[in-house]
């Protein structure tokens, strides 16, 4: 079976609706966007053939040096491909550290048509990772070293054209300086702590010819230039005022007239207004045209119905087009309120979404993917509910900001960062690449916030940010947070939102609030229950390092717990991010994994049961979803968990009801105990206002008896172009054709034909990818076959003992590359949007919030906690007090220096969880802070750079706890990591923090 990726069938239907519409009003008085000339612009896809060595050969940037023995390859493209997911888990967040990193080369030969001699050339590259160092027939252009960031050079004065062959040559180096992320400095984000270093030039690469008087490239780095500026004001249902502001360059030796012409199309391809401007250029000048037209009855653009306009630009001089340029345009209006929450042209909306990692890390193929992959992902973000993305904490790829507006994602977006407050030369990088950030992405309607850092700022650097803002995104109205912005007194002066950290609490009264990272736990795909069969995850000797030890009904439960506890209950909170959505060798924190599992999906994105949770929760329509299988043991009685957006739910059993439940907890949750196992049937009823509106019935599958293979490709097909991807998915069957929830075990392939085989992995086994066989893993698994330069038929056989195999054939299709170059762009999507969603169907009743009091003190301001766990704050201190939030245990015999001390009850629960930003305040005065630390637990790096060991130590009940000593003054910002960044004993306790006027 064969089948191309398509989105949603109502955007299906609305093509079919469009292309017939497109038709028609090509025939009315109406201007269609056809009419516009192309103009002297070509855009060349320059993905293409690409010769690779992992190696650093001397002079490989001139022309005449020989490559003719290195690699053909095609971008996007990483030599890390082969060494990643592979490992397991270093635990403690450090991530995947094995992989190859250095210097390594590619070189491109191509021949540019004479029909464009005389023309500007401009290469971008949507970014290279980390440092590029670029080359044109042997002469130097610049560097990058932003890692995630698009840039581009002028090429023009170093080309030849016709028959004479021309070669770029980029060196790529993705090494860091220290194996510790926080001293990787300049380029403190290139660490797996924050993304896995996957070298190469792993996005899109392109090739602009363009006339001489043209529309400039949004692309400040090197080129410093900024391209078209688009913004909506005076926004409401019946007009809007759009302003389109495009830098033109003259770069002939004489002066033109030339006439700026900036036509509005909407989503039909119809003109719906255009406005125009004349200027004589100068020989050799740059100038803004700026221009205004009104729309009348405007589509606004809405996150339930992302309607997206377009603006093609024209310059022209008399009756000759010399250049043509599109920007993305969504007319919206919006507003964070600190009392009520997010309104998008004021209608509320609850955000919800993901953090997602810019590298998007997909098991054997690692970062370097095709985009319509890039959209595979992002429709199954949309597919459960989501509505927004925070970046981190580097910014996303052009196609996935592009899918932003396509789906309708309020979009966090960063530059570049990883978790500190930089200086210097790191600090410079940042800000350029901030500045780059804002110029490229500022027309797309999905990015609503700009986030300066990953940590809060200095006044001056605050002053920095919102300088680059106010010069390149003045009419924006977007606006500007830092994640953990609390840890500085000064951010509430600069900060607009507070991009929150896992916090039970706002810090910010006075702002609005997004979470940026809620939900941090992991739990594997494969692991069901403690009911089901294991599959190398309860009974692993590794277990006991994990600091989650969940499965995936237990991580799909909690999923509610999170957002309606942090969030979804709150009026006032805008809403957040789980962080994340795909599994990745970022930073896991469980050594049984070769992953961080903390996404809704893994890492070949197959979603788990936390996938099904969120969509019950998030779709608007009426949801439900039974958590777990129905192939228990017999005798297994077990209670069942129901998901659901509706207001009660009714569980049957093979046709006998069980039980009905219209009390929820947390929101969404609907709890049926001790449920006996019975094969047939389990069916789900969701009600509102006592109408049944959706049911889900899940089976007693049959035991196994075939391999059923299924390939995915993008919606034109497996294209020969040497980087696009074929999916194939690999479901073990009873005869019935149903998927078998318990199977797992190995699948061995056989694969011939044009292609390279990527294999996929196994979530708890080291060195399982790439491999000809993989173990399915709750009943399915997925593989990756990357195409070749030739088309052709693959042909790819699974098996296992005791099934029937199966085989299926995907054939690649040519594409016309010709002297390296080549029109066909890489695979896109549709930008069609269907009916738009409705609003949700019910809302779970919310209780009144209080601010707790519990957590405001004078001494801890700014106090935040983010575990997993709640502390609290307490006050007068003396024996007898409870230590912990979730022990009974009480401090008995303190020294007098503790007496009336104020103090925190942190969770014991939370200590073998570790964060750099666990535990994070502001002192209120002058205090002295103590730390009480269970010596058994190896000491903190905070604890031994920061505070010393009095000598004294008291007990929590029998454990005996060392006691630690700092002086801060008042203002000063005190940030404490977790318990232990390593393996902790099993009867250990969590430490406790104390704090008194010096």
């Amino acid at each position: 079976m064969q089948k191309t990726f398509l989105p949603k069938i109502e955007r299906l239907f609305f093509l079919i609706v469009f292309v017939s519409f497109f038709s028609v009003s090509c025939e009315s008085e109406k201007q269609n966007v056809t009419s516009i000339p192309e103009g002297n612009r070509t855009k060349y896809n320059f993905n293409p053939e690409w010769k690779f060595i992992q190696e650093n050969p001397e002079n490989a940037q001139e022309v005449a040096f020989d490559d003719a023995s290195w690699s053909t390859v095609s971008a996007p493209h990483t030599f890390n491909d082969v060494d990643t997911f592979d490992d397991l888990s270093i635990g403690g967040h450090k991530g995947e550290k094995n992989q190859w990193r250095g210097t390594v080369w590619y070189r491109k030969h191509f021949k540019l048509p004479i029909v464009d001699s005389g023309k500007k050339v401009y290469i971008e590259f949507e970014s290279v990772r980390q440092i590029a160092d670029v080359y044109v027939n042997g002469h130097f252009l610049g560097q990058n070293q932003t890692g995630f960031i698009p840039f581009g050079f002028d090429l023009t004065p170093y080309l030849k054209f016709g028959s004479e062959e021309n070669i770029i040559a980029v060196k790529v180096n993705n090494d860091r300086n220290s194996d510790n992320f926080r001293d990787n400095d300049p380029l403190v984000w290139n660490h797996e702590h924050w993304h896995p270093t996957h070298g190469g030039i792993y996005r899109n690469v392109f090739l602009h010819t363009m006339d001489p008087v043209h529309i400039t490239l949004p692309l400040y780095d090197n080129l410093k230039t900024v391209g078209m500026y688009v913004f909506a004001e005076n926004i409401s249902e019946k007009s809007a005022d759009i302003t389109i502001t495009a830098e033109v360059q003259n770069e002939n030796k004489t002066s033109k007239k030339i006439t700026f012409e900036a036509n509005i199309v909407d989503n039909d391809g119809v003109i719906v207004n255009t406005s125009k401007d004349v200027k004589i250029l100068n020989a050799e000048e740059k100038f803004t045209f700026s221009t205004t037209a009104i729309v009348s009855n405007p589509n606004l653009w809405y996150t339930r119905h992302p309607y997206m306009y377009k603006v093609v630009s024209v310059l022209k001089e008399g009756s000759t087009v010399l250049d043509t340029y599109e920007s993305p345009l969504g007319i919206r209006s919006f507003d964070f309120n600190k009392d009520t929450g997010f309104h998008n042209n004021g209608e509320h909306a609850k955000l919800h979404g993901w953090g997602q990692k810019p590298t998007n890390a997909w098991a054997g193929l690692g970062a370097a993917l095709p985009d319509w992959l890039r959209d595979y992902t992002y429709m199954l973000m949309d597919e459960a509910g989501g509505n927004f993305i925070r970046w981190g904490h580097c910014a996303g790829s052009p196609a996935e900001i592009a899918m932003g507006d396509k789906y309708g994602f309020v979009t966090l977006m960063p530059g570049v960062s990883g978790e500190s407050q930089d200086e210097g030369e790191t600090w410079g990088i940042r800000m350029a690449a901030f500045r780059d950030m804002i110029v490229y992405y500022r027309n797309h309607p999905s990015i609503f916030i700009w986030e300066g850092g990953n940590w809060a700022e200095t006044a001056e650097h605050y002053e920095e940010i919102l300088d680059i803002i106010k010069t390149y995104d003045p009419n924006g109205k977007r606006l500007m947070g830092n994640r953990r912005s609390d840890t500085k007194t000064e951010s509430e002066d600069y900060v607009t939102i507070e991009v929150g950290t896992e916090g039970w609490e706002r810090e910010f009264p006075g702002l609005p609030i997004i979470e940026s990272e809620y939900c941090r736990d992991e739990a594997p795909r494969r692991i069901w229950d403690t009911y089901s069969p294991d599959d190398n995850f309860y009974n692993n000797p590794n277990l006991y390092k994990n600091v989650y030890k969940y499965g995936s009904e237990t991580f799909a439960v909690k999923q509610a717990s999170h957002w309606w506890n942090k969030m979804g209950k709150k009026s006032f909170h805008s809403g957040g991010a789980n962080w994340v959505f795909t599994d990745g060798t970022h930073g896991g924190r469980c050594p049984t994994e070769v992953t961080r599992a903390s996404g809704e999906v893994d890492a070949v994105r197959l979603p788990k049961e936390a996938f099904y949770a969120l969509k019950a929760m998030w779709r608007p329509e009426p949801q439900v979803h039974v958590v777990g299988h129905w192939n228990y043991a017999e005798g297994t009685k077990k209670d069942m968990y129901v998901i659901s957006n509706c207001a009660a739910v009714k569980l049957y059993v093979n046709g006998e009801l069980l039980g009905t439940d219209s009390t929820p907890d947390d929101g969404y949750v609907y709890k049926f105990s001790d449920i006996e196992w019975q094969a047939g049937d389990i069916k789900v009823e969701g009600y509102i206002d006592d109408k049944l509106c959706v049911s889900q019935t899940k089976s007693t599958v049959g035991e196994p008896v075939a391999i059923k293979l299924t390939s995915i490709t993008g919606l034109e097909g497996w294209r020969a172009d040497g980087s696009d991807v074929a999916l194939v998915d690999v479901e073990v069957v009873d005869e019935n054709g149903n998927r078998c929830p318990l199977d797992k075990g190995r699948v061995d392939f056989t694969f011939s034909g044009p292609g390279i085989w990527r294999g996929g992995y196994n979530s708890g086994k080291a060195n399982s990818t790439n491999n000809l066989f993989l173990d399915t893993e709750v009943g399915i698994n997925r593989v990756a076959v990357r195409s070749l330069l030739e088309a052709g038929t693959v042909t790819i056989t699974a098996s296992r003992d005791g099934l029937k195999s199966a085989s299926i054939d995907i054939t690649s299709l040519p594409i016309n590359i010709n002297n390296g170059l080549t029109k066909e762009l890489p695979q896109m999507y549709f930008e069609v949007p269907g009916e738009a969603e409705p609003l949700p169907a019910h809302i779970p009743e919310m209780p009144v919030y209080e601010a707790e009091s519990q957590n405001k003190s004078k001494l801890f301001t700014k106090f935040s906690y983010t575990g997993d766990a709640k502390s609290m704050l307490r006050t007068t201190m003396d024996w007898g007090k409870k230590a912990y939030t979730d022990l009974d245990m009480n401090y008995t015999v303190i020294p007098n220096y503790l007496r009336g001390a104020e103090y925190i009850r942190t969770p014991d629960s939370d200590k073998g969880y570790w964060a750099r930003d666990l535990l994070q305040f502001i002192a209120g005065v002058d205090m002295d802070i103590y730390v009480l630390h269970d010596d058994r637990v190896a000491r903190p790096e905070f604890l031994v750079e920061d505070f010393k060991d009095t000598g004294d130590d008291l007990k929590i009940a029998d454990v005996t706890m060392s006691i630690f000593k700092r002086t801060v003054k008042a203002g000063e910002s005190i940030v404490m990591a977790g318990n232990s960044d390593g393996d902790i004993p099993k009867e250990s306790r969590m430490y406790t923090v104390m704090g008194k006027i010096h």
